[in-house]
């Protein structure tokens, strides 16, 4: 028996280092990529670049990753998620309306510093969002979810009417698409200068509160 055990034992801690040396030469990867992403941008960088800087094999680099896409859809993944952290719901003393303009400015302004301090790592973003990448899709599907939770929490609390959430949701998400989504922000205030990104939000905010069922 304790022979079985140790068998056991001695083949859970190798598939754990197998585990644990994949997770590290992912991040190693990854971690490359963006570094030539954001000197070169993702057009110039290829898998061949990726492996000369990790001074390892492109054939090394694909038994992590199937193709160059895969590395990019991964590190959009990675940005998305370090530049727009999933908010806690109903942790705060602010009005789902207070909390819901608060989410939707702060989306609008960590883009903004993202296009103006790492702006070849934006344009990443702008190909994830124009090519319909599934991070980009993912991370769009998780802003979309916070807004109805929002919108749910503010029927609740009788201020707004009621409808559907998810429905609300998208249209609000679509109205203020030129706020938060990569391949517009950039052409926000040359479209629209007399309209600043608080008016939009609140018009579009205000638009859960009036009209019909």
């Amino acid at each position: 028996m304790l022979e079985s055990d140790n068998c056991r034992s001695g083949m859970t801690h190798r598939r754990t280092s197998r585990q644990e040396s994949r997770g590290t030469n992912v991040a190693r990867i990854l971690s490359a990529a963006e570094k030539l992403c954001a000197l070169y941008g993702s057009r110039k960088t290829n898998v061949c670049d990726i492996a000369s800087y990790l001074k390892m094999s492109p054939a090394n680099v694909y038994r992590f990753f199937s193709s160059k896409l895969a590395i990019y859809d991964r590190l959009v993944a990675r940005v998305l998620e370090d530049n727009f952290p999933v908010i806690q719901l109903g942790s705060g003393t602010l009005t789902s309306a207070e909390t819901l303009r608060e989410f939707m400015l702060g989306l609008h302004g960590r883009a903004l510093a993202l296009m103006r301090d790492e702006d070849k790592i934006f344009e990443l973003l702008t190909i994830a969002d124009d090519e319909r990448w599934p991070a980009f899709e993912a991370h769009a599907q998780r802003v979309k979810g916070i807004v109805a939770e929002l919108v749910e929490q503010g029927v609740d609390a009788q201020e707004y009417r009621q409808q559907d959430s998810v429905r609300a949701a998208e249209c609000l998400c679509a109205s203020t698409a030129a706020l938060w989504e990569p391949k517009a922000i950039k052409n926000f205030n040359l479209r629209h200068p007399l309209i600043t990104p608080e008016v939009l939000i609140s018009f579009s905010v205000a638009a859960l509160r009036k009209g019909p069922s």
